[in-house]
């Protein structure tokens, strides 16, 4: 059975509706027509104050994350603390104590005791700079809960030229359009491919791309994939996609409750 952690404030903040839990259905306000669906069982789904997030047990990172931007959500983060934390909702996440730094290499050491250490090896590495967020903390400065992007939950093992360049032109066209028709749904995720790098079920595979899905209230919707090697000169335009594809690739069913999506596209809002 899938655990479910959540951060109760988050609820308030978020207007999301918990109806009682013997009812067996559970509304989160961060996604749009119901959470993702098609990840294992023993995920564990985590609802913080600005996001909800599927740890897979086997990568130790997210196989999904949801969100939703509120124009006063959106704020300067230039200046706010990046240092990761871990993330005590999360059962079989990445935790700081696991990790230690080698010059700009980032390493999470072995667990278990020597002899099991013998049998599994859990150690990756990944450049300091490859090092990013799922959820854009720009989206989120003007809250007071913007530290809930540091936790582990939502790192992203994302190359720097992915993600200071395309994908983060992205997030500014999103936020700007946040800013003139207000609020916006967000889900994003790792893609793996079997003849990739990407390992599903190994703690710390680097996945072959990620997608972004942008939505509102009524269904238009953008969908991306953006390679893991994507130049720093790629337009993020360039990556758009069907929300099909974006479906098939990840194996989810980004919206499960919507029975006719998309309505129209947000493609020309976002720059595209």
């Amino acid at each position: 059975m899938q655990r479910v952690a959540i951060v109760l404030v988050s609820l308030v903040f978020a207007g999301a509706v918990m109806p009682p839990l013997e009812a067996g259905q559970l509304t989160i306000a961060h996604c749009l027509q119901g959470c993702p669906t098609g990840t294992s069982s023993a995920n564990e789904i985590l609802v913080r104050h600005l996001y909800a997030v599927s740890i897979n047990p086997g990568t130790r990172l997210a196989d999904w994350v949801s969100y939703r931007i509120l124009p006063g959500s959106i704020g300067v983060a230039s200046l706010l603390p990046r240092d990761w934390q871990s993330d005590d909702l999360a059962r079989n996440g990445i935790r700081v104590e696991q990790l230690r730094g080698e010059g700009d290499q980032l390493v999470q050491q072995a667990s278990g005791d020597q002899q099991d250490s013998v049998y599994r090896i859990t150690e990756f590495s990944v450049a300091a700079g490859d090092q990013g967020r799922l959820v854009p903390m720009t989206s989120f400065a003007g809250t007071s809960y913007w530290s809930d992007l540091n936790l582990l939950s939502i790192m992203s093992l994302m190359k720097s030229d992915l993600r200071l360049e395309s994908w983060s032109r992205l997030d500014q066209a999103v936020n700007s359009l946040v800013r003139s028709d207000g609020e916006l749904f967000v889900v994003a995720g790792p893609i793996y491919q079997s003849a990739g790098t990407g390992q599903p079920g190994t703690v710390g595979a680097v996945p072959d791309a990620y997608f972004k899905v942008v939505a509102n209230a009524s269904g238009q919707l953008a969908a991306f994939i953006f390679d893991q090697d994507l130049p720093a000169h790629a337009s993020h335009c360039d990556q758009l996609t069907g929300l099909d594809a974006v479906e098939s690739a990840s194996g989810l069913d980004l919206f499960p409750t919507a029975d006719a999506w998309p309505t129209g596209s947000l493609a020309s809002r976002l720059g595209c």
